[in-house]
């Protein structure tokens, strides 16, 4: 049985890092790969759009939706489950 994360571990920390050469961010990128952080460009283009006037960001079509089978993985949770145990409809 596996515990739950504390309030610590669920912290996302984040740090700015300023260079100059380019050289510096292939290093960091693999880096990040094998330390487990991410890069993030603050000057990308965020795609956004609205669905019944609730804004909806695009996702990062790097992330690898492959991790989070570890997260459900034994819980025995489908799409309609979750649909019916989370998005609960008010009538």
């Amino acid at each position: 049985m596996t515990s739950l994360p504390t309030e610590e571990q669920k912290i996302m920390h984040e740090v700015v890092i300023k260079y100059k050469n380019k050289k510096t961010l292939k290093v960091l990128t693999a880096l990040g790969e094998y330390l487990g952080f991410t890069i993030i460009d603050p000057n990308r283009k965020k795609n956004i759009y609205h669905i019944n006037g609730t804004p909806v960001e695009s996702g990062d079509p790097k992330i690898d939706m492959q991790d989070l089978t570890t997260i459900f993985k034994g819980e025995d949770i489908d799409a309609k489950t979750l649909r019916e145990s989370t998005w609960q409809r008010k009538n």
